[in-house]
């Protein structure tokens, strides 16, 4: 994720954009809309060659199977590689991200709140030097194509057209995630910048989430294997410390036949991977050398910015998009990009 961007650089980047799409696309048109809100989505990648798309009209396109809206370009990446790029208008991008990020099927205003923070970290994420704005996957936000969406979602993107988050008048950076698991984070803590609006707030609404408490066991064998490049030997045992004001641990202590380890918490949840340990709320590892190692803890994801559990059930309980946004994103508003 990147930081604020304001309107003008955003136009400025979709002007550049628009000047050289029309020479790179296979399919684009001969004269763009210099001033319209774009988004370059980088939709794959191929070494010596352009990925294969072909246009189904003037404003769709086929590749991979799916179909997306806009116009396909090809772009030069920095690894060398030839990168396909959806050059799509931002509305009819959100299209599909809402539908993907948030089931259709929850309250308007929790759609409404997911379009407006998607809006805003799409806008963030415009930069005129780079090859494209963001990649088609979790990396920055899902976007499976025109078959994913849904009539649902298409409304709450058409209903808060326009609309970002702001603070002190310029668009937030934005956060999002699953479940937080009781309590957001910090974003200082687990990025090392602070931000007055991401400095994590209480958030009883997301109990109900499947994944607010959960439970994994992995052979001891395979713990010890993926954490052998930082504890170089056996685990005896592991200590959670210096919890921050969201009981997230700060550090992880690997205790074995060398002595001890200490790693950070983001650290430790990558080298066993995001689907064994879920979330940064860690609250407990039990190992026994004989069988499996047992990590439990609250939410699923980084758990910084709105909680798109926690927003379901805000949206049930009567708060609209708006207050949503508010109650994850303290000190902002919601105005026009």
């Amino acid at each position: 994720m990147s930081a604020p961007l304001n309107r003008s650089a955003f136009v400025a980047s979709a002007a550049a954009f628009a000047a050289t799409a029309g020479r790179a696309s296979a399919g684009s048109r001969d004269a763009e809309p210099a001033a319209s809100p774009w988004m370059r989505v980088l939709l794959g990648s191929a070494v010596g060659q352009v990925p294969d798309a072909r246009a189904v009209d003037a404003d769709s396109f086929r590749y991979d199977g799916r179909t997306y809206r806009g116009r396909f370009a090809s772009v030069a990446l920095p690894d060398g590689r030839i990168g396909l790029l959806d050059w799509v208008p931002l509305e009819q991008y959100l299209y599909s991200v809402v539908s993907r990020e948030i089931p259709s099927s929850w309250a308007p205003s929790a759609l409404q709140a997911q379009a407006i923070v998607a809006r805003t970290y799409a806008l963030t994420k415009q930069r005129p030097g780079k090859a494209y704005d963001v990649v088609a996957s979790e990396s920055d936000q899902s976007y499976p194509g025109i078959e994913a969406e849904t009539a649902q979602a298409r409304e709450a993107v058409d209903a808060t057209a326009g609309k970002i988050v702001t603070y002190e008048g310029k668009p937030a950076r934005i956060a999002y995630g699953s479940c937080c698991g009781g309590h957001t984070a910090d974003a200082a803590e687990l990025w090392g910048t602070a931000y007055p609006y991401l400095r994590g707030v209480p958030d009883p609404y997301c109990s109900p989430a499947p994944d607010f408490h959960w439970v994994r066991t992995l052979p001891y064998d395979e713990f010890v294997r993926a954490l052998w490049t930082v504890s170089a030997g056996d685990v005896d045992r592991v200590e959670l410390r210096d919890l921050d004001s969201s009981g997230r641990p700060r550090t992880v202590a690997l205790f074995g036949a060398r002595g001890e380890t200490e790693m950070k918490i983001s650290a430790f949840r990558n080298a066993l991977g995001t689907q064994v340990v879920r979330s940064t709320l860690v609250q407990s590892v039990s190992v026994d050398r004989n069988g499996t190692v047992n990590i439990a803890g609250s939410g699923h994801g980084h758990g910084v910015g709105l909680c798109q559990w926690g927003a379901k059930y805000l949206a049930r309980g009567g708060y609209d998009a708006e207050n949503v946004v508010r109650f994850y994103f303290p000190g902002t508003a919601v105005g026009s990009a």
